[in-house]
């Protein structure tokens, strides 16, 4: 396996940077089960909040979410999955160039998979949100870092302890993350 120096040496310059201040955070997320601690909750790192404070889902509209780019973590409250390699209550890492319509259209999906269906099978994620009652957190980018870099770095430490990743993410993943790991 790769360590995350030999991933991030992938991406720019700024990307190999960022992610090289970012380690600590998010090895702190990934490996230990992303209990989102509190010392870390609502930092700065150059000037941006690095990771947002571990907020309830279904109370999302309340949240001031960044229209940023970044990457986010959704985790199952009170439920634990099985992976090849132990258990985590997360269920789903993902980007978007805005996380606040991102997030969004989660919760749009999520209320209608959990009580107005209007399709008799949804999206994973969707599917493990309305069944799980969720939290949630988030990860804006910084200085040109794309988010897709961040939820790679995300996902392989995630795949790098479990074995596989989050039970709601597809499987076109290990096409890209697999030669990161």
């Amino acid at each position: 396996m790769r360590s995350l120096p030999a991933l991030v040496q992938r991406g720019s310059s700024n990307d190999r940077l960022s992610m090289y201040l970012l380690k600590p955070i998010l090895k702190l997320l990934v490996m230990a089960d992303l209990n989102f601690a509190k010392d870390i909750q609502g930092r700065t790192l150059l000037g941006t909040e690095y990771v947002s404070k571990e907020l309830n889902f279904w109370d999302l509209k309340d949240h001031e979410i960044p229209q940023k780019p970044g990457a986010y973590i959704l985790r199952a409250r009170g439920t634990r999955f099985q992976y090849p390699r132990g258990t985590n209550s997360v269920f789903y890492i993902g980007q978007s160039a805005n996380l606040q319509k991102r997030l969004l259209d989660h919760l749009k999906f999520a209320i209608e998979a959990k009580s107005n269906r209007k399709f008799m099978l949804y999206r994973s994620r969707y599917e493990y949100l309305a069944a799980f009652g969720t939290h949630y957190v988030y990860i804006p980018t910084w200085h040109g870092l794309k988010p897709k870099a961040l939820e790679d770095v995300l996902m392989a430490h995630f795949a790098e302890k479990h074995l596989s990743f989050p039970v709601a993410n597809g499987a076109g993943a290990w096409k890209r993350i697999g030669t990161l790991i």
